[in-house]
């Protein structure tokens, strides 16, 4: 009897564990404005990847390995393109040309999932930061958003995309909205 009980609490155990894929599926949202900014403006903008590791999810259960997820593209690729889009909205021309060099750097972009004793721990980091260079006069601003819950399930991978999506939308929406480097874009550096 003990036997049978064993097996079928092995068995039960051993279906709730979650697969992870290799991949996660990355897509923040942006907000296009209705507002014209920019009036004949020409930009290059790139993006560039300074993390140590290129993982966006990292989930650690006890006595085990972390599982590490990527995504399918670059992430700074994803994020310049939905820079690109947001700023098109405003006006802006984004091409190889323009007057003004913009740079989105990736600093930071993970979401940690910890097993405790009877919880799940989920804390996300995501730092970004941007530079405008007009004609050699620059203006660099970081972008930061953390969030932190603990609960007692393990959250699945779209709370998790879902969660990283969300900073990272909220953080391009700020850079698109940021007086100064607005300035710099339409060459009124001061």
């Amino acid at each position: 009897m003990k036997k049978t009980i064993f097996l079928l609490t092995a068995m039960l155990l051993g279906g709730c564990a979650t697969h992870w894929p290799e991949i996660a599926y990355i897509n923040p949202q942006i907000i296009p404005s209705n507002q014209q900014y920019y009036s004949g403006n020409s930009v290059t903008l790139e993006g560039v990847d300074r993390r140590e590791a290129a993982y966006v999810f990292s989930v650690k259960k006890k006595d085990q390995a972390a599982i590490l997820v990527g995504t399918d593209r670059p992430l700074a690729t994803i994020l310049s393109d939905k820079l690109s889009e947001g700023l098109r909205s405003q006006g802006l021309n984004v091409g190889n040309i323009g007057s003004t060099h913009v740079q989105l750097e990736v600093l930071q972009a993970a979401v940690t999932v910890e097993e405790k004793t009877f919880t799940y721990v989920t804390r996300a980091k995501v730092s970004l930061k941007i530079t405008a260079d007009y004609q050699g006069n620059k203006v660099s601003k970081q972008f930061n958003a953390s969030s932190s819950k603990e609960g007692p399930g393990q959250p699945d991978m779209a709370e998790l995309e879902s969660i990283l999506n969300q900073h990272l939308g909220n953080l391009l929406q700020q850079m698109m909205s940021d007086q100064q480097v607005r300035a710099y874009i339409k060459g009124q550096a001061s």
